[in-house]
């Protein structure tokens, strides 16, 4: 799906229902965009993983023998290392964030270690950008 162009609040809204989210929910998920986008760009690692890399590609499709991917963020830094990223919104109250960031680390490693597969190698990331939260790992 192209990348949208959004003039207006109107515009956002009605792109977030061709996305499947339902009208009841529209607010709330446009609240949850919203605030993932201006933290994700007031945080610096944020800004690396948006920011412009030697190689780099959003919401990349890539399809080997056994199956279809679709890398939310996939690129090569300025020292050569290959990253495939995921973007989590997912919402967690209270206390304990570093033990929720450890939890997803392991809900979602097979996910992200197929993809580094799919790629012949490459370094994971999970962000959360609700959160400013990072998990990385690598072979």
């Amino acid at each position: 799906m192209p990348a949208p162009s959004f003039r207006s609040l109107s515009d956002f809204l009605a792109d977030l229902e061709r996305r499947g989210v339902a009208p009841g929910d529209l607010e709330h998920a446009a609240g949850i965009v919203i605030s993932a986008l201006k933290n994700a760009l007031a945080d610096e690692r944020g800004r690396w993983l948006l920011g412009p890399h030697p190689a780099a590609k959003s919401e990349y499709r890539l399809r080997n023998r056994e199956r279809s991917f679709r890398i939310d963020r996939y690129f090569v830094d300025t020292n050569g290392v290959k990253w495939v990223v995921d973007y989590k919104t997912s919402e967690h109250e209270g206390g304990g964030m570093e033990a929720f960031l450890d939890q997803q680390r392991v809900r979602y490693a097979a996910q992200l270690d197929g993809y580094a597969e799919a790629l012949d190698g490459a370094s994971r990331g999970l962000y959360f950008p609700l959160h400013k939260g990072w998990r990385e790992w690598s072979d």
